[in-house]
């Protein structure tokens, strides 16, 4: 891992997303591509029918405000030992981050909309980005405000392409993690066909990487699957979930849920998802 894409915006969350684009950074050797989006929707608010914002009062200070997070961020940055570039633009979201994650391993960025964001849920917006994508997304723990790469970690593994994909982009991370647990859950805990991917498979790749993972077959909780794995994350200390994203389709998902939604909603160890 090379380049890591920090997703800057103004919202509460932004200072512990920058510690741990930091901490992901200086463990891996990486460099900090930090992008500051300022949604379009944000000017067009003050900009439509001519008569919303009329002093111009309202377009200055959201241009004050987004003029003072990127002066704070830097100065942060300027204090630290992990190489950067800052650069700041106007667009939309989705298409800003996923045309610049196109030379980034890994994207860090947040469950939380911009202030004047449109429409859209940041679940949505995840979905999306996960879908334009190819490079993995980092999410800060709902429960944990500073993430340690190098602590354990658990892989949820069900054989698929998307698991797979998910260990291939997050290798690098795992790399870092001091034990690593790669975890399918079962109705029962019972053994299940093996998917596309037999788990000696993923066990081999990671071995070649320098990662010897341990694998745990274990069984939903309250018939969740996550609640299965956050529970086994908690026994084994582990910060980190390393997951595929939409195995099944993204309409299925929403109507039905699913665990990359309950995921992209709320996890309260760190995330790194990919399609």
């Amino acid at each position: 891992m090379k380049t890591i894409l920090l997703h800057v915006q103004d919202d509460q969350r932004v200072d512990i997303r920058i510690e741990n684009a930091l901490a992901i950074a200086r463990a891996a050797g990486a460099h900090l591509d930090v992008l500051h989006i300022m949604p379009e929707e944000a000017i067009a608010t003050f900009e439509s029918f001519g008569g919303i914002d009329v002093d111009g009062k309202g377009k200055k200070a959201l241009l004050d405000a987004e003029q003072a997070l990127e002066d704070r961020v830097k100065a942060e940055l300027s204090n630290e030992d992990v190489s950067w570039d800052y650069t700041r633009v106007t667009g939309q979201t989705v298409n800003c981050l996923a045309s610049r994650a196109a030379l980034a391993d890994l994207i860090v960025t947040g469950r939380i909309s911009h202030r004047q964001e449109g429409r859209a849920t940041p679940i949505q917006m995840l979905g999306d980005l996960l879908h334009q994508s190819r490079s993995p997304l980092f999410l800060r723990g709902d429960e944990d405000q500073r993430f340690d790469p190098c602590g354990p970690a658990i892989v949820a593994w069900d054989g698929s392409f998307e698991a797979a994909n998910a260990v291939r982009n997050a290798g690098d991370l795992l790399s870092l993690a001091s034990d690593v647990h790669v975890v399918r859950v079962t109705e029962r805990g019972e053994e299940v066909p093996a998917g596309l991917y037999p788990v000696t498979r993923v066990l081999e790749y990671l071995s070649r990487r320098g990662v010897h993972a341990e694998y745990h077959r274990i069984a939903e909780k309250n018939g969740k699957v996550t609640e299965a794995l956050m529970d086994h994350a908690e026994k084994h200390g582990a910060g980190l979930l390393v997951s595929g994203a939409y195995s099944h389709s993204r309409i299925g998902e929403f109507f039905f849920g699913g665990v990359t939604r309950s995921l992209l909603k709320a996890c309260p160890i760190a995330l790194a998802i990919a399609h």
